[in-house]
This record gives structure tokens, C-alpha cells and sequence, in this order.
């Protein structure tokens, strides 16, 4: 893919031009500009996605005095990918390598690799609450198990649990943005669709039964006002993470009533998780 780009260039002193240029390009098809400052002269690049559109716009600023057009075009630069392909991959607990590139992971690596992109928002493993589930779930037996992962955003979790032999892992989330990551996440991590189930909604959209393994990586005013949904859930393991060391007390209190007792726990920096079981 090419981008099309059309040079405007004018004495960087004329701020009046420059408002013109400006304005001008905004009524064209450009995808956006940018501008620099070189030996007195500014330079604005404007950016369109066809040679069309660019010739279109050299058109409509060409009856401007005291500037100079010139029309380029080149092969489209994936910033973002330069950039991921310079990240080092994240090293987590014992067992897990997680990159937003298959090709930052070493090829002769022990560890289970998970692949997330970092352009997105919904959990990477580089956040100390994530990394904390990762750990605890890596001291888990969690071959042949059901898990169920609330809150999954990238669905990192519930890859994690499918890496360490689970049977089957349910991952869900309110969030209508984060399904497209959850399911781009899933097939480039090759796990089958009907071992990793997806769905937007909430807690009380599960059809019942139990799991042996869950993970509630969100905060604590999410999570609290949820337990008494997921307790009959909890066939097993309750990980909860995505809270505040400060807020550890509050969390173990509310679990408490919920007949849920705290089993172990880990800090890391002002991050806590702690793992519960039905007492």
C-alpha cells in the first residue's frame, strides 16, 4: 500500500499563509499532515490514501501565490509494527514469554509464548496485575480444567490457562470493543474456538455450573458488587486480581461473606492478588 503525498512549501514567516494552506487542505480528501521547518521554509505534507485525491487537492491549491507543490508518493510505512518489532519480549513468572510479535519470541524458548499486540488496551502482561494472575496460575494444576476468565479484555488469562493443558477456558467481557481483540487474540495464539468460547455480556449471561479455575483481573469496586453472581461458580480457585494493596482488606472482607476464604496471596510494587476458595 502507497501513501500519496503533496509538499507545500512557503516562507515560514507568513503565518497567513500558512492558515490558508491549512484550511485549504482540510476541504480535500487528506488523511492528515504534517509540517516542519527547513532553512526558512515551511514545509506542510499532506497525506492521501489515492493519486486521485492528491492530484484533486495540488488542484485546489494551485491558484495560491508564494507557495511551491510537489507531488510524491511511497511505499506505506507500518509505524506500529516498527515499533513492536523493536520491544523486547516480557518475561513472566517461570514459564511464560509474552510479545506483541511472534518473531520477537526465540525460537528455542522453553516457555509457553503468548502473542498480544500492544496497540491494545485490554491487557498485555506488561501490567503488574496481570502478571501476578500469570504467576499464581503457573503454581496451579491446571491441566484438564474448566476455567473461566471474567472481565478478559485481551483474553492474556485465558490463553495462559490453555497453555498450562487447561480442558477448556470461557472468556467474557461487558466491553463491545474488547470481542474483536479477544477473538484476533485467540487464533494468533492458534487455539481452537470451541477450546477458548467467546461472549460480550456480563456474569449472569453464564448458563450455570461450576469452573474449576477463575480469574477476575478488573478493580475492586467491579469485582465486589459481582461475588455473589460468581460464587456459585466457583467450583474451585478464585483468582482476583486488579487491586490496590490498600484495598486488600475491603476485597477479603467482601469475599468473606460470600463464604469465600482466602488461600494465598502476592503483592507486587502497590498491586495485590489473592486467591479464594469456598470455605
Amino acid at each position: 500500500m502507497k501513501d500519496f503525498i503533496l509538499d507545500v512549501s512557503f516562507d515560514a514567516r507568513d503565518l497567513a499563509l500558512e492558515d490558508l494552506v491549512q484550511s485549504r487542505l482540510f476541504l480535500t480528501q487528506s488523511t492528515g499532515s504534517a509540517a516542519i521547518v527547513e532553512s526558512g521554509q515551511s514545509i506542510v505534507s499532506a497525506y492521501f490514501d489515492s493519486a486521485h485525491d492528491r492530484d484533486a487537492a495540488e488542484a485546489e491549491l494551485r491558484d495560491i501565490e508564494g507557495i511551491e507543490l510537489h507531488a510524491t508518493e511511497r511505499e506505506r510505512i507500518d509505524w506500529l509494527e516498527h515499533y513492536q518489532q523493536s520491544l523486547e519480549p516480557l518475561f513472566i513468572g517461570k514459564r511464560f514469554i509474552v510479545a506483541p510479535d511472534a518473531r520477537l519470541i526465540p525460537s528455542d524458548t522453553k516457555r509457553h509464548a503468548l502473542v498480544v499486540p500492544q496497540e491494545q488496551a485490554f491487557g498485555t502482561g506488561s501490567h503488574e496485575t496481570t502478571s501476578l494472575c500469570i504467576e499464581i496460575l503457573e503454581t496451579m494444576d491446571v491441566a484438564g480444567k474448566r476455567g473461566l476468565d471474567i472481565g478478559a479484555g485481551s483474553g492474556i488469562l485465558a490463553l495462559a490457562m490453555c497453555r498450562l493443558g487447561a480442558q477448556q477456558v470461557s472468556a467474557f467481557d461487558n466491553d463491545v470493543d474488547a470481542f474483536a481483540a479477544l477473538r484476533e487474540n485467540r487464533a494468533r495464539n492458534d487455539v481452537e474456538p470451541d477450546r477458548m468460547p467467546l461472549f460480550i455480556g456480563g456474569v449472569d449471561a453464564l448458563r450455570g455450573g461450576a469452573f474449576d479455575i477463575i480469574t477476575m483481573n478488573i478493580i475492586p469496586e467491579v469485582i465486589i458488587p459481582l461475588l455473589g453472581d460468581v460464587k456459585p461458580h466457583v467450583g474451585g480457585s478464585l483468582i482476583l486480581s486488579g487491586i490496590l494493596v490498600i484495598k486488600r482488606d475491603d476485597v477479603v472482607a467482601a469475599c468473606a461473606k460470600h463464604g469465600l476464604s482466602i488461600v494465598e496471596e502476592r503483592s507486587k510494587g502497590e498491586w495485590w492478588a489473592g486467591v479464594f476458595r469456598s470455605s
